[in-house]
């Protein structure tokens, strides 16, 4: 009985770690945005941002490159300083992720 609880503590719990920060997220409509990473003491806002997409369909199809890199490659920058991340569902039917990166 104490190893299922356990096991079931940790399912539940795995969750948490998806991500540095999980903004609260709507099932009808969600349009929220969070950082990718924790480490804001040396975090600066470079000049340029670039971003880059994901996109999914009834959770069926899914296209799309939304890398760190790719976001880079689109804003024209060659140093990240920051990452952030734009997650966006339309209930559960349309599902963009936005990977933002800040730069120089």
């Amino acid at each position: 009985m104490k190893l299922s609880l356990c096991l079931l503590a940790i399912v539940f719990l795995a969750g948490c770690m998806i991500a540095p920060v999980v903004p609260p997220i709507g099932v009808i409509y969600n349009n929220t945005r969070a950082p990718l990473d924790v480490d804001f003491e040396k975090s600066e806002y470079g000049p340029k941002t670039g971003t880059a997409y994901t996109n999914c369909i009834l959770g069926l199809i899914a296209w799309g490159d939304a890398s760190a890199e790719a976001a880079a490659r689109d804003g024209g920058i060659s140093i990240i300083e920051h990452v952030d991340y734009e997650y966006m569902n339309i209930l559960f039917v349309y599902q963009r992720f936005t990977t933002i990166a800040h730069g120089k």
